[in-house]
Formats: structure tokens, C-alpha cells, sequence
């Protein structure tokens, strides 16, 4: 049987590459384009604010009003450099050949070899779905998640959570303005206006883009507290009754409802929105992950005559190189024997992650089903923060508008939501590999022949043969997708499909190593046949050489 592709060629150039010329690869690109955008855009405009109150006469003209530009002047250079050292840190998102990660293994299954022959026999199987009911819904939305890796659903599981909390800050946020006196709402506008806020968490959002990837997130996320939602609902609608039947009145507040409506509606429709939007991207993103399987391919008509391990060197020869080896075993007992062989080629990095040019990259991301969310949602997280530093800016112009400065706020926070969603997502690396599996197992007995020489005396001649049975081979070549969420960082697998022609090409290397192995026995054989017949009843054996002498005469 002729070898096929790629035995025929073990060293292939693919896999010899020089560093100069390998693909470099920067997922992180986009993302960090948005976040450069809105760093250097906050930057300028903070920079421009603080050369406001350079001049001496001019502080003196604008009095305490000239300490709230100065201090929202340096709040927008704060918010800049943060957003610049996030770009600055995965800017140069390079993975070279060898620098992919080690297989990640769950725990319970013990090494990345029985990993591996795990999935190969029984798939990525469907994880049971979560009994919660939110959770439940989720992955009803989204039903390929269940087998996105557990960082992937961890990140969309903590998203969901601060949804349902947003959503629920909403509802009480409507029933209070149906329910309150204008008066009343006024003030528990800011309360709602302050729980959005903390919610979405600005500076914590900030604190992990710059951490970066999934890093140790837990295995389960806490459910919402659904009893805190339900008392906030009857507060909104219990609460402003109460208060119109109270004889006591409302102090009315020293500002307008809209100053912190306004502000309130701003920060929880933008943040519902770019909610819906990480949905969407989520669903795009794990449409490609599935419960896919290899299996084997299985022969039980092969015939082994050897004992050694020269057939796991053989298939050693016919692996493509560089390779990770997770098992090469060879061994023999009193009535069998068996091998194992298993291993990984180099994992290669997807190159369409990476594009030469920068629009070609927007370009890509936008024409891609599965990117266009993301960059959807990256785009509008940039389009919030960049409206927020437009209103933080023209607060402190206008001397403490207090509107001005919530809207900045919730804007702001709202875009770090954004941004921290799809920079999550955004930071992975997509990897293709081979994986070669091959494990064979046979049985044999030993059996000794007894031949008599009758030449010389009662001496006889014993010999040990092999008796070979059933050989059982099972091969599998997949192909492996997995992606890495870090440079250097665990790969998760998703995808594990057979390659049934490089399969069957295995087992040419297997009847190549047959056909030799019955050739040397034949030699041997043939020789053991000619002793045989040397020290057989009445044969006479060969006469040694003897050196011929000159004979002289005397």
C-alpha cells in the first residue's frame, strides 16, 4: 500500500519554518485600537481642560470652579493612560511557532494522554445544562455554550448576572416614576442612578481589562439574589405610595427630576444594549463548537511475527516533526503484547486572526459572521466612552453642571462595560494541530522442536519457535481545534475531527513492517532448516576446509 500524505514526506517544511518568517498573529488588535482611540481621545481632552487653569489670572477669575476642571482634567488623563496601557500591553499579541500552551486537562482525568483518548473515543460530550433557571434560558439562547471552554461560560454566565441586576434596576426604575410624586422621584432617581453605577462597576472593569484574560475564574457563578430584586420592586411601588399617604412632605429637591433622570436613563439603556450586543457575540463566537468525536479505525487482519518494539520506530520515522510525544509505549508479557503511541504536532495559529494592514483587519472582523458582533460591541463601548468624555469635558467647562457631569458618568461606565465584554472575548487564540494515535495488541505462545542426531550419539538439537495470533490495531489521525485565552496560556480543545485517508495510510506503515518482519523470519528460518538438515539421523556433516599442502617429492 503507497504511502500517503504525510508519510510520504515526514520532514515538511511546513513544520521547519524559520522565525523570521513565521505568522504573527495579534487577535488583540482591534480591541486595542478601540482602547488606544478613547486613551489618547481622554488624554487630549484632559490635557486641555488642565492648560486651562495654567494661567494664574484665569484661576483667579474662575474662583472653586477652576478646582472641578482641574480635577475632571486629571480624572480624563487617569482614564486615558489606563486605556493607552491596555492597548500598549496587547498591542504586540505575537505567537510564533512553539510558543502554544500545554493541552488543558479537567480535573479527574489525570494526564493530557488520557485527555486525549477520552475525547478521541467519546467526543466532546454536551455538558448537562445548569438547573438554575436563568442559567437555563442562557444556554437555550445560546446552545452551542454548553461546550464553549469553562472560561468562555463563566465570562457569559457573570455577564448575565449583572443583565438580570440591570434589568431589574430598570423595572424599579419605571414603577417608582409611575408610582412617586414628582418630588419623591427626584430623589430616588439618584438612588437608582448610584446602584446602576455600581453595578457595572467602572474602576473594577477597569482593574480586570488590565489584568487581562480569564484569569482563575471559579467554576460556578452565584446566583442573582433574587429576594434583593423582589424588595426593590415593592420599595419602588410600596415606597412612593407610602409616601403620598404620609402627612409629612417631601422637601422638595435642590434640583430638577431631569438632572438625575436623564443620567440614569442614559447608564441603564446603554448598558441593556451592549448586554444584548455580547449576547449576540456570544452566539456568534460558540456557533462553531459542537460534540464532535474522532473515533478509531480498527483492522484485525494483520500479522505481526515480532516481539520487539521496531514497529514503534517504525511509526516514530513517520511522524511529522516538531512533535509533542504523550506516550510511546512498547510491551510484552508471558502471552501478549501491545504499544501505544500518541502524540501532537505542532500547533499552528488560524491566519486569518491576522491581517497585514489595519483596515484590512476592520475590514475582515466586519465581513466575518462571527467577528462582526464583537466589533459591533467593541465599536459602541468606543462610541459611549467617547460621548462620556465629550459631557465630562463640557461639565467642567460649564462650571458644575450637574447633569452634564452624571450623564459623563454613566456613559463612561456603560463603555467600560462594553469594552470589558468584548475584550474578553477578543482574547483568544484560535490553534489547529494533528493528533496521530496508534495501539496495537496480540497475542502469542512460545513452543519448543526437538530434532535428534544420531551421527553424534544420543545428542539432540532443541529449538524455540513463536506462535503468532489475532492482531488487533486501532488508528486514529484527527485534526484538533483549540483555542488559548493568554500568550503561552492552556489550550482548550473544541473541536476533534477524524482524517480517515491519513488514518488509513497508517496501516501501510504496519503491513510495510509486516512484510519485513516475515522476510527476517523467513532468513532465519531457512537457516534453522539447513542446521536441521545438517544434524538430521544419517547426514553427514560438512567437511571443514582444510588448507591444501604441496606435496613433495623425496
Amino acid at each position: 500500500m503507497p504511502f500517503k500524505r504525510p508519510f510520504e514526506n515526514p520532514m515538511s517544511t511546513e513544520y521547519s519554518t524559520p522565525p523570521s518568517h513565521a505568522a504573527t498573529v495579534n487577535p488583540m488588535r482591534l480591541p486595542n485600537t478601540l482602547h488606544l482611540t478613547l486613551g489618547a481621545f481622554a488624554m487630549v481632552m484632559g490635557l486641555v481642560l488642565l492648560l486651562g487653569v495654567s494661567n494664574a489670572e484665569q484661576v483667579r477669575a474662575m474662583g472653586l470652579g477652576s478646582v472641578g476642571r482641574a480635577m475632571t482634567g486629571l480624572t480624563l488623563l487617569l482614564l486615558g493612560g489606563v486605556h493607552m496601557g491596555v492597548a500598549m500591553r496587547y498591542f504586540r499579541f505575537t505567537v510564533l511557532p512553539g510558543e502554544a500552551g500545554q493541552i488543558a486537562v479537567p480535573s479527574g482525568t489525570g494526564s493530557v494522554s488520557n485527555h486525549l483518548v477520552g475525547l478521541i473515543n467519546d467526543g466532546i460530550t454536551v455538558r448537562q445544562r445548569p438547573d438554575d433557571p436563568l442559567l437555563s434560558m442562557l444556554y437555550g439562547l445560546v446552545p452551542h455554550l454548553i461546550n464553549a471552554p469553562s472560561a468562555i461560560r463563566w465570562h457569559a454566565e457573570t455577564q448575565l448576572r449583572r443583565a438580570v441586576y440591570l434589568a431589574g434596576v430598570l423595572v424599579s426604575f419605571a414603577l417608582a416614576w409611575v408610582f412617586a410624586q414628582p418630588a419623591a422621584f427626584a430623589w430616588m432617581a439618584g438612588l437608582y442612578f448610584a446602584l446602576a453605577v455600581l453595578l457595572l462597576k467602572p474602576f473594577a472593569t477597569l482593574a480586570a481589562i488590565r489584568r487581562g484574560a480569564m484569569e482563575a475564574a471559579p467554576d460556578t457563578v452565584p446566583a442573582p439574589r433574587w429576594g434583593a430584586m423582589v424588595a426593590l420592586l415593592l420599595v419602588s411601588i410600596a415606597g412612593p405610595l407610602a409616601i403620598t399617604l404620609s402627612p409629612v412632605q417631601v422637601p422638595t429637591p435642590p434640583f430638577a427630576v431631569a438632572t438625575v433622570v436623564l443620567p440614569t436613563i442614559a447608564v441603564l439603556g446603554s448598558a441593556l444594549i451592549a448586554s444584548a450586543l455580547f449576547t449576540v457575540s456570544l452566539i456568534a463566537q460558540t456557533g462553531g463548537y459542537s460534540a464532535s468525536a474522532a473515533r478509531h479505525l480498527v483492522r484485525e487482519d494483520l500479522q505481526m511475527p515480532d516481539l520487539t518494539s521496531g514497529l514503534l520506530e517504525r511509526l516514530k520515522t513517520r511522524m511529522p516533526y516538531p512533535s509533542q510525544y504523550y506516550a510511546q509505549d512498547h510491551d510484552v508479557s508471558s502471552d501478549a503484547f501491545d504499544g501505544h503511541l500518541l502524540l501532537e504536532t505542532e500547533p499552528r495559529v488560524r491566519a486569518d486572526q491576522s491581517a497585514p494592514r489595519l483596515a484590512e483587519a476592520f475590514t475582515a472582523a466586519w465581513n466575518s459572521d462571527t467577528q462582526r458582533p464583537l466589533l459591533a460591541l467593541g465599536l459602541f463601548g468606543l462610541v459611549l466612552g467617547l460621548v462620556g468624555v465629550v459631557f465630562a469635558f463640557l461639565y467642567a467647562r460649564s462650571s458644575g453642571a450637574a447633569m452634564m457631569g452624571l450623564i459623563a458618568l454613566g456613559f463612561i461606565s456603560s463603555a467600560q462595560f462594553a469594552l470589558a465584554s468584548a475584550h474578553k472575548l477578543w482574547n483568544r487564540v484560535d490553534f489547529q494541530s494533528t493528533v496521530y494515535r496508534v495501539s496495537y495488541r496480540g497475542t502469542y505462545h512460545r513452543a519448543k522442536r526437538v530434532a535428534g542426531n544420531a551421527y553424534a550419539g544420543n545428542g539432540t538439537l532443541a529449538e524455540g519457535a513463536v506462535r503468532f495470533g489475532p492482531l488487533r490495531v486501532a488508528v486514529c489521525v484527527a485534526e484538533v481545534t483549540s483555542v488559548a485565552f493568554a500568550r503561552g496560556g492552556k489550550r482548550h480543545i473544541t473541536a476533534l475531527d477524524l482524517l480517515p485517508d491519513e488514518s488509513r495510510a497508517l496501516f501501510g506503515v504496519f503491513e510495510d513492517y509486516s512484510r519485513d518482519a516475515q522476510d527476517r523470519a523467513g532468513q532465519f528460518y531457512q537457516q534453522e532448516h539447513q542446521v536441521r538438515e545438517v544434524m538430521s539421523q544419517g547426514a553427514r556433516p560438512p567437511e571443514l576446509p582444510q588448507r591444501q599442502q604441496t606435496v613433495e617429492q623425496v
